[in-house]
């Protein structure tokens, strides 16, 4: 029988549910195929659901079931009100992370940027499209990665180069630079969603020295790649805070940093001034 789509949520969400899986996975992932808002998933809620739309559904459910992430389940997720393609080599693009974005645009960054670690393509490629006349470099060492994030500039129409290479080698001098970088301790990985380890590349996620190998090596860098009055924005771990200060004033005891804190209060990011 032929069930409407309010009855499919709900049926699907309380498998969810069971599981312990987030019911909001079917919202979703049904908003997602269709391309509706919620707001048009209530309004269709009682009409009928069609046979295909009604098997793909139960087919995302059950990768749903699986562990899969939603956003994995239908190759896409949300990021500053854009949509980024993601598969299983990048990283989903996380609310927290629009804090670096926010920040950057605060401050009104221009000339020339780089986004480290890009992935999806999310931060950099949102900076683009946000300030046009930004000259933008989206960097990462994995091949795959870049694939991704090119194919997101292009269907999003944002200009900008691409480097492969390993955090800032073999690159430029900038005005600005900008990365997410691996900060997880492998030893955090017993409190971390299993979805996330599951299915989220280990390269984008962990970092050796309790999470904090790529931060030394790219401070390291920084001072042969940053203009004069440069800036650098990082995101990081709520533990690292007390760390990444100390890293600061004895790597770049140039640069004044200024830390902020995510919408929970957790210590986030960071901006380096120079």
């Amino acid at each position: 029988m032929t069930k409407t789509y309010s009855a499919a949520l709900r049926a699907a969400g309380d498998k969810l549910d069971a599981a312990g899986i987030d019911r909001d996975g079917a919202n979703f992932v049904l908003s997602s195929r269709l391309n509706w808002s919620r707001s048009q998933l209530v309004l269709h809620g009682r009409d009928e659901m069609p046979d295909d739309v009604a098997q793909t559904f139960a087919e995302d459910i059950n990768a749903l079931l699986a562990g899969q992430p939603a956003q994995y389940v239908v190759g896409r997720a949300p990021f500053w009100g854009r949509w980024f393609n993601v598969n299983p080599a990048v990283l989903i693009p996380q609310f927290d992370t629009e804090i670096l974005v926010e920040w950057m645009l605060e401050d009104a960054v221009g000339g020339f940027g780089i986004d480290i670690g890009t992935g999806s393509g999310a931060i950099g490629i949102t900076l683009k499209l946000e300030r046009p006349l930004l000259a933008m470099t989206l960097s990462d060492i994995s091949q795959p990665v870049l694939t991704v994030a090119e194919a997101n500039a292009k269907e999003l129409g944002a200009e900008v180069e691409l480097n492969q290479g390993n955090l800032l080698e073999g690159t430029g001098k900038y005005d600005f630079i900008v990365a997410n970088l691996p900060y997880i301790d492998r030893d955090e990985m017993d409190v971390m969603d299993q979805s996330v380890i599951d299915y989220e590349p280990h390269l984008a996620l962990f970092a050796e020295d309790h999470g904090l190998a790529l931060f030394r090596e790219l401070f390291d860098q920084i001072p042969r790649h940053l203009r004069p009055g440069g800036v650098v924005y990082l995101e990081f771990g709520y533990r690292q805070q007390e760390a990444l200060a100390q890293m600061i004033a004895q790597m770049l005891p140039l640069g004044q940093a200024e830390f902020r804190e995510d919408d929970a209060g957790h210590p986030r990011a960071v901006k380096i001034k120079f």
